[in-house]
């Protein structure tokens, strides 16, 4: 091998062993907020919908634009990562949105003892709850740059260097809504909006394209203390109330 090219030789070597079985498949884990029980309870049972997904349908990959050289960095934008393949530093994401983040929301509020129960329904307006909670994604965009500084595929040598990989944006917007069943109607609402972003190296900040769990359990925080806040606001007459015409309107067995 000419003495010139043994530098690349081993650096890209280098950079194999680094990254080798390191883009694995990601996936959602959810770890709920410290339970902290609310001050006010309902003997009222609520039935957590499975989420809206209205989120878009566009997924576009560019990355393999690095490899052109004078290309200082590449791209790629997934309105649903979950149907997406190639990130940053992982190479897919296991995630269901309608399913988890709708068991997500079901455990923060049943660790907080607001309510006699609390499940997830496959039902539409399900008849053994006398509350409805549902969920609108609006968005789960992921965003990310991979870095190639101009040299193509020569560029990931400069990450064995300590020069960052890239850079991944994650952005969650969606709505919660309290549903009184046997009425129709929207008696509390709360939006999520958080926004991640992180410059991944090979020394630090691997593998950290995602952060969808950790951003919901942040905006719940918020929609919790909202929610609780608004139960606490309402007499006692009205929850039973509620009660009331949820026995009615419930099939007999």
């Amino acid at each position: 091998m000419p003495c010139f090219l043994r530098p690349i030789y081993l650096g890209i070597s280098l950079l194999v062993l680094l990254t080798s079985g390191c883009a694995t498949k990601a996936g959602w884990q959810y770890a709920p907020n410290a339970a902290r029980p609310a001050g006010v309870q309902v003997p009222l049972v609520v039935a957590v919908e499975r989420f809206q997904d209205e989120r878009g349908t566009l997924n576009s990959r560019y990355f393999w634009v690095c490899i052109i050289p004078l290309v200082p960095y590449c791209s790629s934008s997934y309105s649903q990562p979950e149907n997406a393949n190639g990130f940053l530093t992982e190479a897919a994401y296991n995630f269901r949105p309608s399913d988890d983040l709708a068991e997500a929301t079901t455990i923060e509020l049943r660790q907080t003892g607001m309510f006699k129960d609390v499940f997830v329904t496959n039902r539409i307006s399900d008849p053994t709850a006398q509350l409805t909670v549902r969920g609108t994604i609006e968005s789960t965009q992921w965003d990310g740059s991979e870095y190639s500084y101009l040299l193509g595929p020569y560029g990931s040598l400069l990450w064995i260097f300590g020069l960052p990989i890239g850079s991944a944006e994650n952005t969650l917007r969606l709505k919660l809504e309290l549903v009184e069943r046997a009425s129709g109607q929207q008696l509390w609402s709360a939006d999520i909006n958080q926004d991640y972003s992180i410059t991944e190296g090979i020394y630090y900040n691997y593998a950290a394209d995602f952060a969808y769990p950790q951003m919901y359990r942040t905006g719940m925080q918020a929609a919790i203390a909202s929610l609780e806040a608004y139960v606490a606001q309402q007499p006692s007459a009205f929850w039973q109330r509620i009660a009331s015409e949820g026995e009615t309107s419930s099939p007999k067995k």
